[in-house]
């Protein structure tokens, strides 16, 4: 019995709803009868940090992940073929629907969907119970390939927090990093519907002259380069540290230094992040420096200073050293958990863009 494209459709709006960098929705699909063919944009994605196009793989992993919770939510099963044709190397997947008479582990999992989102606010610091760890690891055992690790002493997190910090550092005394991040700002409600996606400033948790300062002062390089010279970039490092160290808990994903394993991180994360809204936690993906050291450790550092080169290098080795990596893994993604509250706002995510 062929699926209803209405079925479809309400998987694929399921699907969407997953994050991607600053929301750029890096995917598209072509629907074929009962099988969904899904195209990658890692052009849309951002085109430093996403080295080898690994920032999209951990988006479309997190897209395959809600396709796959929302269809057993609606009573249906998935089949997903990765990379199913080598002529067309941008189709990721071919998924295909089909209706169950079975009772699916993931059904219940679905009406939080929609309830996941980044939430930059500062959280509690009250550590997780047992049993939230618990719910929170079983939800990614049906995800082979991926360790996950919660970090909970505060000397700990806040060394994770102090290091990734200086993921903002290089963004914002980089004239590049600077160019993107502000290409990729979105300054109201209606102009991030109108592009059908971006960095919703209100998403940041800016307070309201942060902001104005953000939109008229600091977006002009030269400003901004002129107020590097007097520490403002290693100002807001330091206070984002003080925010990210504001957690019950960290946690990290560790995969091999392999493209595909990005794509396991994604469902991973995805699923942890469902799982988190389920339980009335709040999360924040914050693995910006992570990207930047694969990209330098690959050799690829045109453009980046020598002190940019080693900030990073040495943020990657606190983090290493704290998370107890071991040498044949690699930090993949860091996320920080806990009690945040409702954020100030939420990414918009616009409909399935089904024109094939």
């Amino acid at each position: 019995m062929a699926v209803s494209r209405e079925i479809i459709t309400r998987i694929l709006e399921a699907g969407v709803k997953a994050p991607s960098g600053s929301n750029s929705q890096p995917w598209r699909f072509r629907v074929r009868g009962d099988d969904v063919f899904v195209v990658a944009l890692p052009e849309k994605d951002h085109r430093i940090l996403n080295y080898r196009n690994r920032g999209t793989l951990v988006a479309h992993g997190a897209l395959l992940e809600n396709i796959t919770i929302a269809a057993a939510g609606l009573e249906h099963q998935v089949e997903i073929e990765l990379f199913p044709d080598k002529a067309e190397p941008a189709v990721w997947a071919r998924i295909h629907i089909s209706k169950s008479d079975k009772d699916l582990p993931d059904a219940d999992l679905y009406p939080y969907i929609p309830q996941r989102t980044t939430n930059r606010k500062p959280y509690k610091p009250d550590p997780l119970t047992p049993a939230q760890k618990a719910d929170l690891l079983a939800a990614t055992i049906v995800v082979p390939g991926a360790d996950v690790k919660f970090i909970e002493e505060r000397v700990s997190i806040e060394v994770l927090a102090k290091a990734s910090s200086a993921n903002e550092i290089v963004m914002l005394e980089n004239r590049d990093l600077h160019k993107l991040f502000f290409e990729e700002i979105v300054w109201s409600a209606e102009a991030e519907k109108k592009r059908g996606g971006g960095l919703y400033v209100k998403t940041m948790e800016l307070k309201p002259p942060e902001q104005f300062a953000l939109k008229n002062f600091f977006k002009y390089w030269p400003v901004m380069n002129f107020a590097n010279k007097l520490g403002l970039a290693k100002m807001i490092a330091k206070n984002n540290a003080k925010t990210y160290a504001a957690a019950g808990a960290w946690g990290a994903i560790f995969v091999r230094d392999a493209d595909n394993d990005f794509l396991t991180a994604g469902r991973v994360i995805e699923r942890i992040w469902i799982k988190a809204a389920q339980l009335g936690l709040s999360l924040h993906l914050i693995s910006g420096v992570l990207f930047l050291r694969q990209r330098i450790k690959a050799g690829l550092t045109a453009g980046f200073s020598s002190e940019h080169i080693e900030l990073v290098n040495q943020a990657y080795d606190s983090i290493a050293r704290v998370t107890d990596v071991k040498d044949n893994k690699l930090v993949g993604l860091l996320f920080r958990i806990g009690v945040g509250g409702e954020p100030s706002a939420r990414s918009y995510k616009p409909p399935p863009d089904m024109g094939g």
